[in-house]
C-alpha cells in the first residue's frame, strides 16, 4: 500500500495497491509482523497466528464476523445407521459445548450459530442448542443407533482441531467409541466430487464441513440449500422434499424473501438437521499505520488509509 488520498465518500483513498501473492502466508506473516515496507496486510490467519501479531512491534490484529458456516453433515445414505431419526442427531447435538469450541478451537474467534449473525434474515430466538448430559444419553439410548459401533467423523485437514474437540466431546458424553478421519489435502477434491456427485456412499458418519457466502439477504436458506438441498453441493443423504418444498424459489419481494429464509432456517433447527457448531471470524495481521476497515463478504480496500506514520508517507 502507497499513500493516501483521504475523502468524505467509499474510495479510493490510497494511490496503490500492490498484491504479492508469490509470498507463502508463513513468510507474507513473518513479514508483515516484523518488518515495514513490504506487506502491510494478510488474510486468512487462523487462531494459532494471534499471538505471533499482537506481540509484534509492527502489526495489530483486525477481526470481523466470517461469511463462514461450520457444520457437521450427517451420511443419512448409511445403511447400517439410521440417521434420519431426530433422536440420534439431537443427542449429538446435546453432545457438544460449543462455548469451550469457540475458546479452545478458535481461540474466541468464533460464533456459536446456526447461520452469521450479520445475515438480514438471522434469528436471534434460534438460540445454539444448550450441552446437556442427561438430556444427551437420554435420547441416545432411545435412538436406533447400534450400541457396540463406532461413530466415524471425518473432516478436512483445515477442521482436524475441530475434529478432535468434537470427537472428544462425544465420546465423553455418550460413553461411545468415535473413530475420527482427517482426509489429506491431496484428497479432498475426490472427496468433494463424491460428495457433490452422490453417485458412491460415504462410509463415514458425520463430516465436518464448512460453507460460505457473498450476501446479506436470503444467507440462511443459501447455506441450508448447499447441505439439504436437491441440488445442494454437500448433501450427503436422500432428497428432503419437505426441505425443497420451502417457498424460497422465486421471492422478489425483499420482505418475502426474508420471512422464506427464516422458514427454512427453522425448519433445519427444529429437525436438528446437521451438527451446528460455528461462525468463525475473519482474521487479519494489518500494519499498525494501516486504517482497514473488513467486509464480512467479500475482501475490499475502499475505505483503508494509511495514516502519516506509514512507511510510505514517511519516506
Amino acid at each position: 500500500m502507497d499513500g493516501s488520498i483521504s475523502f468524505l465518500s467509499r474510495g479510493p483513498r490510497l494511490n496503490k495497491v500492490v498484491f504479492r501473492n508469490h509470498f507463502s502466508k508463513t513468510e507474507a506473516l513473518r513479514l508483515c509482523t516484523t518488518t515495514e515496507g513490504y506487506v502491510d496486510l494478510v488474510t486468512e490467519l487462523t487462531p494459532k497466528d494471534v499471538q505471533q501479531v499482537e506481540s509484534s512491534p509492527y502489526a495489530k490484529l483486525v477481526t470481523s464476523e466470517g461469511n463462514e458456516v461450520v457444520t457437521g453433515i450427517f451420511n443419512r445414505f448409511q445403511s447400517d445407521v439410521d440417521l434420519d431419526d431426530y433422536n440420534l442427531r439431537m443427542a449429538i447435538n446435546m453432545a457438544i459445548r460449543r462455548d469451550d469450541i469457540s475458546q479452545n478451537v478458535y481461540g474466541g474467534y468464533a460464533t456459536p450459530a446456526l447461520t452469521p449473525p450479520w445475515a438480514y434474515a438471522f434469528q436471534e430466538e434460534l438460540e445454539p442448542i444448550m450441552y446437556s448430559r442427561q438430556q444427551s444419553r437420554q435420547l441416545f439410548e432411545s435412538s436406533s443407533y447400534p450400541k457396540s459401533r463406532p461413530l466415524k467423523i471425518v473432516a478436512f485437514k483445515k477442521q482436524e482441531n475441530l475434529l478432535l474437540a468434537v470427537a472428544a466431546q462425544i465420546e465423553e458424553t455418550l460413553s461411545i467409541w468415535v473413530e475420527t478421519i482427517v482426509i489429506p489435502v491431496q484428497e479432498e477434491t475426490k472427496w468433494k466430487r463424491v460428495v457433490a456427485e452422490k453417485k458412491l456412499t460415504p462410509g463415514w458418519d458425520i463430516l465436518i464441513a464448512s460453507a460460505t457466502t457473498q450476501f446479506y439477504e436470503g444467507t440462511p436458506a443459501f447455506f441450508h440449500r448447499e447441505l439439504f438441498g436437491f441440488d445442494g453441493a454437500l448433501r450427503t443423504g436422500p432428497k428432503l422434499p419437505e426441505f425443497d418444498d420451502r417457498e424460497m424459489v422465486n421471492q422478489i419481494r425483499r420482505k418475502e424473501l426474508l420471512a422464506a429464509a427464516k422458514d427454512v432456517d427453522r425448519f433445519v433447527y427444529q429437525n436438528a438437521l446437521s451438527l451446528f457448531l460455528c461462525v468463525p471470524h475473519k482474521l487479519y495481521a494489518v500494519n499498525r499505520h494501516v486504517e482497514f476497515k473488513p467486509y464480512r463478504t467479500t475482501f475490499e480496500l475502499a475505505e483503508t488509509e494509511v495514516r502519516e506514520m506509514h512507511w510510505s508517507r514517511r519516506r
